[in-house]
């Protein structure tokens, strides 16, 4: 392995610790961070008497205005820690600890050791970094402030504080002659000065925070010293400086090194690398409203082209391969931003590496290909399952489910490359553009969405099929040799669904040649497949076919297999006209073949386990969860809430459904479960059992009491009448 794959590869478990930790990993570390005006603010309660009479001794001020410095810096250190880690008004609390820092650098006269004034420089720095932080969570409390651009404060507060950590480091060195602490001093020397200028940052400072971790706990373990012993209150006085060190280090990680690093240049250098020859060349407006900058070059043919040097930033594409997003990748180009192509895997029938070679022909900077397979079905084919989730009776929300999936990821990828866009290229009549950007606003809520085909600029320019492949043959991008099939249409691992084109008319019939994943239920084999479906909380853990003996346990096995048997039999397709979020209605045709056998054998242990009640009133969060999943609203807090209530009624829907698949028809055969409500004894008609059927007569009288009492009013009123 060479010293670059090893490099990508420590990149590589570094991203994965960040998706694991990321949404514990900023809380840690401004615990970690403000650690130390945490420690000096108990240390002043504890230590009130001592504080004041150095103070009211050094300086002559009087009892009264020692005792007021001390009060100071209890309440303002408490207080503004409290306020950190609540995440209320952080901006005003960073500005009262760096009061609290200046106050203390003059009473303590810290101007004029130079270690002490480093470690309360360096502290800036770390506040610095939560500022930068509370500037992405919400407004700035300088609102009217001109910069030179949005996100600049926040780019330079976090160079300010990326750089003031070095100092702080600085002053845990230890300078000893021997062998370990020289190597220990110049590795961590190499790892902070990368931190600071910015340079393969998320991995230097992660490194640092491990590194520094074990030499905190082993070298300022004041833990083990008496507490009556000087060295005692020395251990811990850099103990907690280190762990602010540290706490800043992962801040560092969690918000990356932001616009001023060279991490950031370097994408923007790299994403300057293509040439755009002079006869298609057009100047194009950067984010600043000025024209590119270009530098005319000769390349190796010695035909005279064009390079960029500025750019408007990077945009992750959901790039399909297809006519439209290849055409949106180099127009977004044209616009001067650029492009990382990004395909998601979730189990459409694709060419994945002539879809990588043509991104980077058309000049993708970058090409992330997604194998996301077992995290749609894991993350969201189950719990529309668990919700037995169709929307208005018959869709079964095949592409409903995936657009969250793909985003979540798109979104991943876009803070990974450090883009401030994403792009997709859903239209502007559809649910999938609400679908795709509800999700990215909830995951990334900073991020800027460029929709082409909102875009006038865009739309009034391509507006058919044959503007897009007049675009396509002047700009050298493979289109189709064979004609487009006269509809439009989208697959993934749950579904292949149709719409447009030939199908506009809802009265016309599909046509025969229309379904790709199903056979013709009268083309169908004349044998059924008998399946036995077991559950545990409501999701599938293992299939058989019971005729040909085979087993299915893995998750995606499971769903691919239910898949094939549906297919085969021309189980799951609807033809339905229905109503869009945006408003309109539209005709789609559907095949869902494993999500519809799954759909009847989860009905039927969910009947089998669930009280009456609790059943009633899930179906109605199920047709909630319908909506809100169709209407692009996967990541609301409603929506998570629905998720929950029905997680939570799955716990006993568990057991084995038998059931038949034969000529596009589902047949429940019988069930079995250990928590089965069934009670074979109670509703005999054989054996009276634990029930005594005078009851009934009670029973019944008591419903009657409503029914006489309205017919009584409407007699009577009748009469008047």
């Amino acid at each position: 392995m060479g010293q670059e794959d090893l490099m990508n590869t420590a990149e590589d478990v570094a991203d994965q610790f960040l998706r694991v930790t990321k949404q514990y990993l900023p809380h840690v570390a401004r615990l970690c961070l403000i650690s130390t005006f945490l420690e000096d603010g108990i240390r002043m309660w504890f230590q009130w008497n001592e504080q004041r009479d150095y103070i009211e001794a050094t300086w002559s001020c009087g009892y009264f205005l020692a005792t007021c410095f001390v009060l100071l810096n209890l309440v303002g250190q408490l207080g503004g820690c409290v306020l950190i880690l609540s995440r209320n008004f952080v901006q005003y609390a960073c500005f009262g600890l760096f009061g609290i820092i200046a106050l203390q650098t003059v009473a303590y006269s810290i101007l004029w050791d130079l270690k002490f004034l480093m470690r309360n420089l360096a502290l800036g720095g770390g506040l610095l970094l939560l500022l930068a932080e509370s500037r992405s969570e919400g407004k700035s409390m300088f609102a009217g402030v001109p910069s030179m651009g949005e996100s600049s404060p926040k780019q330079y507060m976090q160079l300010g504080g990326r750089v003031l950590l070095v100092l702080m480091f600085m002053t845990l060195l230890h300078f000893d002659s021997n062998f370990f602490s020289i190597l220990q001093n110049m590795v961590g020397t190499a790892l902070i000065i990368l931190v600071a200028i910015g340079f393969k940052t998320k991995l230097a400072a992660l490194t640092l925070v491990i590194w520094l971790l074990a030499i905190n706990v082993y070298f300022n373990a004041f833990w083990t010293i008496p507490a009556y012993k000087p060295m005692h209150d020395f251990l811990k006085y850099d103990f907690f400086q280190t762990t602010s060190v540290i706490g800043g280090l992962l801040l560092v990680v969690a918000l990356g090194p932001g616009g001023v690093s060279m991490d950031e240049k370097k994408k923007e250098w790299e994403g300057s690398t293509d040439d755009v020859t002079f006869h298609s060349y057009k100047p194009v407006r950067s984010a600043f409203s000025a024209e590119h900058v270009v530098w005319p070059r000769l390349v190796s043919s010695g035909r005279l082209s064009w390079r960029l040097i500025m750019s408007k930033g990077s945009v992750v594409l959901a790039y399909s391969g297809g006519l439209d997003t290849s055409c949106i990748l180099v127009w977004l180009k044209e616009q001067g931003y650029d492009v990382i192509a990004y395909l998601a895997d979730i189990g459409q029938e694709e060419d994945f590496d002539a879809a990588r070679e043509k991104a980077k022909k058309l000049g993708a900077t970058k090409v992330f290909i997604e194998d996301l397979r077992e995290a749609f079905v894991q993350d969201f084919i189950w719990p529309a399952v668990q919700a037995n989730a169709v929307y208005e009776d018959r869709y079964l929300l095949g592409t409903a489910v995936a657009r969250p999936c793909i985003a979540r990821r798109q979104v991943e990828v876009a803070r990974k490359e450090g883009a401030q866009y994403v792009s997709h290229g859903a239209t502007g009549k559809g649910n999938d553009q609400i679908r795709f950007e509800l999700t990215c606003y909830a995951l990334y809520p900073e991020v800027k969405i460029i929709a082409p085909w909102r875009i006038p600029e865009f739309y009034n320019r391509f507006k058919g099929r044959t503007d897009l492949m007049d675009f396509a043959q002047k700009h050298g991008i493979p289109v189709p040799v064979t004609p487009k099939a006269p509809w439009s249409m989208d697959a993934n691992l749950m579904h292949i669904s149709y719409e447009s084109g030939i199908l506009e008319n809802p009265k016309s019939h599909a046509p025969a040649d229309l379904y790709l994943m199903t056979t013709n239920p009268q083309d169908s084999p004349d044998a059924p497949d008998v399946l036995e479906i077991e559950f545990k909380h409501g999701v599938p853990v293992k299939v058989t076919n019971v005729k040909e003996d085979v087993s299915k346990t893995s998750s995606l096995e499971i769903f691919s297999y239910l898949n094939e048997i549906g297919a085969k039999h021309g189980v799951g397709r609807i033809d339905i006209v229905e109503n869009r979020f945006i408003g309109m209605k539209s005709r789609g045709i559907y095949e869902t073949p494993g999500g519809t056998i799954l759909l009847s054998a989860h009905l039927d242990m969910e009947t089998f386990t669930l009280d009456k009640e609790v059943r009633r009133i899930k179906q109605g969060l199920g047709v909630k969860f319908s909506e809100l999943v169709y209407n692009g609203f996967w990541y609301s807090p409603e929506c998570e809430f629905v998720r929950h209530c029905i997680a939570k009624s799955q716990e006993n829907v568990e057991g084995k459904v038998q059931l038949s698949v034969f000529k596009g028809h589902v047949y429940i055969l019988g069930r079995e479960s250990p928590t089965s409500l069934y009670n074979e004894e109670l509703v005999s008609m054989d054996v009276q059992g634990n029930y005594d059927p005078c009851d009934a007569s009670g029973f019944i009288r008591i419903n009657a009491v409503r029914l006489r009492e309205h017919h009584r009013l409407q007699g009577f009123s009748g009469i008047k009448k």
